[in-house]
């Protein structure tokens, strides 16, 4: 055997070709996958420009084939409010029915906290899922690695200085520090990181995001028993009814949910992870 058939051999080569997300089909083309009919597109929006999108990338080329799903991303500009996401994924969609997702923060320092009701209230009313992060979404990447539970007011700051700090979060060591190329954005290393098949992150992320459901401050929130199914479709639920799929009680303020990040709720309804708490 030659040598770089040896080294083509070794486990980490391997699972580096395997999850080398940058090396998948971009989001930006996704008509190739409209004629596989066994995959099913998801529509998503997001207020960030260069970390969501990538990470929704990394989810695509990670499992989507695995999954059978395609999360088309909206392009986005930096800066849109919650109220402008939820209407960006609702231009997108080709159809009232089909299956839409928009992720935003808190963020305190945008001055969000009278949007951010109104957004929850329009995507209820249009059947769109929301993915909240509370206090941003490098919670949730953070959740990968550790539990989080400190109110941080919409700030992240402290956030981000654990994320950067964990020992095994590989590659954030400069993340959105304006070192070098390290600004937001999920590089290459850390989507091999977040995705490593050996250390399951996913699961943990989603196991700590969920825990923080029955933590929320409202004391009547659970994540246990959460209903993952596709929401029916427009003005077919209440806003009580679309707020307890998050596991949240139809009365929590969710400028309050802090920690909270619901991407954990996608990623159990894409497959990637299953609900620990429905299982068995």
């Amino acid at each position: 055997m030659s040598r770089a058939q040896q080294n083509r051999n070794q486990p980490g080569n391997r699972r580096r070709r395997r999850r080398d997300w940058e090396a998948a089909p971009s989001v930006r083309r996704p008509a190739q996958f409209y004629g596989d009919e066994s995959r099913r597109v998801v529509y998503v929006a997001a207020e960030g420009e260069r970390t969501e999108r990538d990470y929704v990338t990394l989810l695509n080329s990670a499992y989507g084939e695995r999954e059978k799903f395609f999360l088309k991303f909206s392009e986005t500009r930096k800066g849109l409010r919650p109220t402008e996401v939820v209407a960006l994924v609702l231009a997108s969609a080709s159809a009232p029915e089909d299956e839409k997702w928009a992720l935003f923060d808190r963020d305190a320092l945008d001055n969000r906290d009278q949007d951010i009701p109104e957004a929850m209230r329009d995507a209820a009313k249009h059947g769109v899922q929301v993915a909240l992060s509370h206090p941003s979404f490098e919670l949730w990447l953070l959740l990968h690695f550790q539990q989080f539970t400190g109110q941080e007011g919409g700030i992240s700051d402290t956030v981000v200085q654990r994320l950067r700090a964990h020992r095994e979060a590989k590659g954030f060591e400069h993340y959105d520090t304006g070192s070098g190329d390290q600004g937001k954005g999920i590089t290459e290393e850390q989507g091999r990181t977040l995705t490593d098949p050996d250390k399951q992150r996913e699961k943990t992320a989603v196991r700590n995001a969920r825990k923080l459901v029955g933590m929320c401050a409202h004391g009547g929130c659970s994540g246990r028993g959460v209903d993952h199914s596709a929401i029916p479709g427009p003005r077919t639920e209440t806003y009580e009814q679309w707020t307890r799929r998050s596991g949240h009680a139809e009365n929590c303020d969710p400028l309050k949910r802090d920690p909270s990040s619901d991407v954990w709720r996608l990623l159990v309804r894409l497959g990637i992870v299953e609900d620990e708490t429905r299982s068995g």
